[in-house]
């Protein structure tokens, strides 16, 4: 029954690609949020792992020993911010081999196409999210009459599903679904050396409700209601020795870390922390659910 639904969910999301009827005008939509376009010094989160995002959208920098591995670019607009602080870590953008993201909405891949022009590198992403990529942001399964394009289509090499490794040198990324955020919405887990121990790291994408989506009557999204649960279920089960996501106040970056402060990895490992947050969004998911429900009846 489960795989019937994750084919419809496919069957809906690529019938966007295909259907010409589907708004091509490009569009500008302003930022609202400042803290996405704020700057925020990089720095070294554990290992050969960084972060080089803005002061909310979290984007990561992993050193491979044979290239660098990006996941996230921000919002359209991020690009000089985030090239600022690859490049203040000492890092080259051409060195760039492999540019993932953990979701398709536009604060997370707006400029990826900037960074995939200058360093020739290979965009994985997940093949649910991959039209939404490669549409420019136009395909949305929340809008079948398309939103026009918003950002540069991003050409997706390779397109992947839970439990696909990116490799890289010394690194590889385990894929896992996050489904329900986005209908490929990924995490990753990889492991890092670093001062003679070993961490289990995880790049987490955290399973909110964006305002205004419907979990009930969701056409575009057929199996949103069960892929929220399952997403939330399994992140309830992971105990990362490091973790981090899509959006510093996820994983309370601004709380335990201030520009400056001294390298020590452990500030990003309060798993009480992690387990708060999981149990938070499955609380409010719960609740959206029940009152969607009740509405109905």
């Amino acid at each position: 029954m489960k795989s019937k639904s994750i084919v419809a969910a496919a069957l809906v999301l690529s019938g966007f690609a295909a259907n010409p009827a589907i708004a091509q005008q490009r569009v500008n939509v302003p930022i609202t949020n400042k803290e996405w376009e704020q700057p925020f010094p990089g720095f070294k989160i554990v290992g050969n792992t960084y972060y080089v995002g803005t002061y909310d959208l979290g984007c990561y920098l992993i050193d491979s020993g044979a290239g660098l591995i990006l996941v996230n670019s921000g919002a359209p607009g991020s690009y000089p911010l985030i090239k600022a602080n690859i490049e203040a870590l000492g890092f080259k953008l051409t060195d760039i081999k492999i540019i993932t993201s953990t979701h398709g909405h536009w604060d997370h891949v707006g400029d990826l196409a900037g960074f995939q022009k200058i360093s020739g590198a290979k965009v994985y992403m997940s093949e649910r999210d991959a039209p939404v990529l490669e549409s420019g942001g136009n395909v949305d399964y929340r809008r079948a009459e398309g939103r026009g394009i918003i950002y540069d289509p991003i050409k997706v090499d390779v397109k992947t599903k839970p439990g696909d490794k990116i490799k890289l040198g010394n690194t590889e990324l385990t894929l896992h679904a996050a489904y329900g955020h986005t209908p490929g919405a990924t995490s990753f887990t990889f492991p890092v050396q670093d001062g003679g121990r070993n961490y289990n790291v995880l790049i987490v994408n955290m399973d909110g409700i964006n305002a205004g989506v419907k979990l009930l009557g969701s056409p575009g999204y057929p199996t949103i209601v069960e892929d929220f649960a399952n997403t939330l279920k399994d992140q309830a089960t992971y105990k990362p020795d490091i973790w981090v996501s899509s959006h510093a106040g996820q994983f309370n970056l601004h709380k335990i870390y201030k520009p400056g402060d001294p390298y020590n990895p452990a500030r990003f490992g309060d798993l009480a922390a992690y387990q708060a947050k999981i149990t938070g969004y499955q609380k409010a998911y719960q609740d959206q659910l029940a009152k969607e429900r009740q509405a109905k009846n």
